[in-house]
């Protein structure tokens, strides 16, 4: 399976941190989303570790290794202090696993 993945975040409302969903997209399938969605980086990693997420049955054993390269990635490119924020978080909680 052979992905152009790239981390899309949607911002909800005007409250911080808990209204920021990351999602997974699909660059070869299309350039907007929702039609290149592939699915939501989850936002608690254990639900990585026990595969109960739609992410976490695409890619397997390589979830936290992906979704730290996805997390990674978007942190180097967003400009958006407050979602910058939210990915920053989300590293420091994979690097404490």
């Amino acid at each position: 399976m052979n992905l152009n993945l790239k981390l899309y975040a949607i911002k909800k409302g005007n409250k911080t941190f808990n209204n920021v969903q990351l999602v997974v997209v699909d660059l070869d399938r299309g350039k907007r989303y929702p039609l290149n969605f592939v699915c939501v980086l989850p936002r608690y990693f254990r639900l990585l570790e026990k595969r109960s997420s739609k992410f976490a049955k695409l890619f397997g054993e390589k979830s936290l290794c992906v979704a730290k390269k996805l997390l990674v990635d978007a942190s180097h490119s967003e400009d958006d202090p407050e979602i910058r924020c939210v990915i920053d978080k989300r590293i420091k909680d994979i690097d404490a696993q």
